[in-house]
């Protein structure tokens, strides 16, 4: 009886200590609890994020959905499992190549035919033969970014003529920041630069998110629809997904959103409720690129869909050959480990690393995002995990995520569990 005494208060003050998971039931997950609880309190204690959430599913189960640290190193809000965060480029997965690989169902869409057949801008440009094929692997040689936040500036620093303007208007209807507002034609600029940027090697692996502005014009040419009306009618909605949108800030409480970066040189203020990627806010917040937010909870079920087949309490949402075709590799006998929009494992020869970590299978698919957020499925140790950080805060030169290898390190408890 003494024993068990002790053994109680041992726990108890481990588990205020490490603050660890109230999922737990079983001992193995009690140590994958206490694993993961470690290894995220050591990361806010590092400065590689001042919070997070974490949710990991394997084998049929929750089992971790938990929140850490706080919105900012004043630790002042508390990071609660109903926050939201900004996902940045796995707003690609879960919104465009969702929304594209339904799209691919509804229109038998052919993905070796060139996508200027529904964007008819690239038509006459270099880019009028690039399939889906091509650009959803990243081999279509499109330059990786524009930095069109840095266009906007005149020689003296103000702003030039219809870019942006501190005050809302018609003419300036679509905010960047609290108090910050872009003018209603700037996606015409947008699109005109890509337009006419030039090509690198195609057929080469070169990481772009250039196509994807141009996907909320794709999704309305086919569907009719605008691309967030189409992913709240063919997933969030039925999936009574509650907290995944675009413009956070028109629909919750400013507390409810995890901010990201204190801009310095764009917005000069701290970005919180607005996407933190410069060229999705200059589109008016809604890209292909950026711009979706959610918390754990509202991921979750979109990742066992995949996981599961296409299917989610009982309804199909889509189709298994959609999720293969979607998911492998594109190129499987190159050197380019890209699927439909997904990314997929790959071997680092110079330092002798495998991403996203060393024991996900070769089957694995999902993000990453600049934010700091991951998402990441393996269908063969059947699991997912997701991380929502915002390791841009303060700044974006925040790196310790990447040099402490906190998200390789999560992934490989969970395989190993």
């Amino acid at each position: 009886m003494k024993n068990l005494f002790f053994s109680l208060i041992i726990l108890l003050v481990i588990y205020s200590q490490y603050g660890l998971s109230q999922e737990i039931s079983s001992s193995k997950n009690f140590d994958l609890a206490f694993k993961v609880d470690s290894l995220i309190n050591f990361a806010i204690e590092s400065k590689a994020f001042p919070g997070a959430q974490v949710l990991i599913f394997k084998k049929d189960s929750v089992r971790i959905n938990k929140s850490y640290g706080y919105h900012t190193y004043d630790s002042i809000i508390p990071v609660s499992n109903n926050h939201v965060y900004d996902l940045a480029s796995v707003t690609k997965i879960l919104g465009s190549t969702l929304a594209l690989m339904k799209l691919y169902e509804i229109y038998d869409l052919n993905i070796e035919t060139p996508v200027s057949k529904w964007i008819p801008s690239l038509r006459r440009s270099n880019k009028k033969e690039h399939s889906l094929k091509q650009l959803l692997s990243h081999s279509a040689g499109w330059l990786p970014y524009i930095a069109h936040q840095n266009l906007v500036f005149n020689k003296r620093k103000k702003f030039k003529r219809n870019t942006l303007s501190h005050n809302k208007s018609n003419h300036f209807p679509n905010p960047v920041s609290d108090s910050l507002f872009v003018h209603k034609n700037y996606q015409k600029k947008i699109f005109r630069r890509i337009i006419k940027s030039r090509l690198t090697s195609q057929g080469e692996m070169v990481y772009s998110g250039m196509f994807f502005f141009f996907l909320p014009e794709l999704v309305k040419e086919l569907s009719g629809i605008s691309f967030p009306s189409f992913l709240k009618t063919h997933f969030y909605s039925p999936m009574k997904l509650k907290q995944i949108t675009f413009l956070p800030a028109e629909k919750f409480p400013k507390k409810d959103i995890v901010p990201t970066e204190q801009d310095s040189l764009f917005r000069k203020q701290l970005v919180q409720g607005w996407v933190h990627d410069e060229a999705a806010s200059l589109m008016g917040g809604i890209s292909g690129n950026a711009g979706l937010f959610a918390n754990a909870s509202s991921i979750a079920p979109l990742l066992q869909m995949l996981l599961q087949n296409g299917i989610y309490n009982g309804k199909q949402y889509l189709n298994i050959e959609t999720i293969n075709l979607f998911t492998k590799k594109t190129y499987p006998e190159s050197l380019n480990p890209r699927g439909l929009g997904f990314d997929k494992p790959s071997f680092d020869v110079s330092d002798e690393t495998r991403y996203p970590s060393q024991l996900v299978s070769d089957e694995t698919f999902g993000h990453t995002g600049f934010t700091g957020t991951m998402v990441w499925v393996d269908p063969v140790n059947y699991c997912f995990v997701i991380l929502l950080t915002n390791r841009v805060y303060p700044s974006r030169n925040q790196r310790r995520l990447y040099e402490l290898n906190i998200r390789p390190q999560l992934l490989d408890y969970v395989i190993q569990d």
